[in-house]
């Protein structure tokens, strides 16, 4: 069984959420596990758990996998777990769900564009405007700005605006993981490969663009 769901996260990365800590500890979804990650040590502290009875307050249908994750830096406390088209907010400090909770993403993020709406499929903070984000539905994205609910441009099509990517990552991006000591680099992940993109310089780095997960990712201690 362990192998099987270290294969399935070698395969691919649901979700990533960055603890309330700035930094180096974040927790990678897969299906319905997990695990604890070090960025900065580069290597898995815990896990694979079940979602299910290790997330209080979770819906059921959360429990069975999350689509997108964000940890708010105007915020710090303060993170979000995306499903379909609802959408919880997760006290970081104590690791549980606020109360009236879920919500519809069209209730919440209410200047997102219809299809968002719907569902999404990952969130990368901007390097240097806690306020601002950016969020991708398959081959399209939105620049957000969550602290006056507004999109800040698009939709466009990741394909041209994000230079650099492998065709496959401009079709749909899995999941964004940051970086433990950088904030303007990230790790974006798709299917069984990920690159590292420079958000300041607004392209992917010329040393991750082709690198698969298995063997750069240590998810089991």
């Amino acid at each position: 069984m362990a192998t099987d769901v270290q294969e399935s996260f070698n395969r691919r990365i649901d979700a990533v959420l960055r603890s309330r800590d700035e930094g180096h500890i974040a927790w990678f979804f897969k299906d319905n596990q997990y695990v604890r990650y070090d960025l900065k040590a580069d290597k898995g502290v815990s896990g694979p758990k079940p979602i299910e009875g290790n997330w209080s307050g979770l819906p059921e249908s959360f429990t069975r996998g999350i689509d997108a994750a964000l940890n708010r830096r105007d915020k710090p406390d303060v993170g979000y777990l995306f499903k379909d088209d609802l959408y919880v907010r997760i006290d970081l400090a104590t690791e549980t769900v606020e109360p009236g909770f879920p919500k519809p993403i069209a209730e919440g993020w209410t200047g997102l564009p219809a299809a968002f709406q719907l569902g999404i499929d990952a969130v990368v903070n901007h390097e240097t405007d806690p306020e601002i984000v950016w969020i991708f539905k398959d081959d399209q994205y939105v620049r957000y700005n969550i602290a006056t609910d507004k999109v800040a441009g698009g939709p466009k099509p990741i394909a041209g605006n994000w230079p650099g990517l492998l065709d496959s990552f401009k079709r749909r991006i899995d999941a964004v993981a940051p970086h433990p000591t950088n904030r303007h680099k990230v790790y974006l992940f798709k299917d069984d490969q990920y690159m590292r993109y420079d958000l300041a310089d607004d392209r992917a780095d010329s040393g991750y663009l082709d690198k698969p997960i298995r063997g750069n990712w240590i998810f089991f201690p």
